[in-house]
């Protein structure tokens, strides 16, 4: 039975991520401050093991998204190429930001990104979600009904 349990974002969860060899942003996440991240991650298990894992942001405003992708997305010669990802998003409230969803590579293909999203989307019916992607994860994205924001690597729904 897959579940989604909230965990920690502490030294002993760092630790672990640390340790991971199959999760696409697990070093990079382990090697953060805990400043940088939210107080929680969300853990995806299958039979009390953990197949994969989540960090969700929730903004009350745009603005505070927009920041957060000035600082940690766009170079300053960019911006101006992410001008769709603005205008969508500079009035929108109640919004969630997927930074990372990843699925260990042994348990890839098996559904647990997916339940993980169908679980978010229960969880925030009515907020909007973005996500920034990376080419190989657009399709799973479409998938899950996400479009993308404008000519940038964004994507939203709802």
């Amino acid at each position: 039975m897959t579940t989604i349990t909230t965990k920690r974002f502490d030294q002993e969860m760092k630790a672990q991520l640390s340790v991971l060899k199959s999760g696409y942003h697990a070093r990079e996440l382990s090697e953060k401050d805990q400043s940088e991240l939210p107080e929680e991650i969300y853990a995806i298990e299958a039979e009390d093991t953990m197949v994969g894992y989540a960090v969700i942001w929730e903004y009350a405003s745009g603005k505070s998204l927009i920041q957060k992708a000035e600082q940690d997305y766009f170079t300053q010669g960019e911006k101006h190429l992410e001008k769709d990802f603005y205008i969508d998003i500079k009035n929108k409230t109640n919004i969630i930001f997927i930074e990372a969803l990843d699925v260990l590579k042994e348990y890839e293909r098996q559904g647990y990104a997916a339940y993980f999203i169908d679980w978010l989307k229960a969880q925030h019916p009515k907020q909007k979600m973005y996500v920034y992607t990376i080419g190989r994860s657009k399709n799973f994205w479409y998938k899950q009904e996400f479009e993308v924001v404008g000519n940038t690597l964004w994507m939203s729904y709802n």
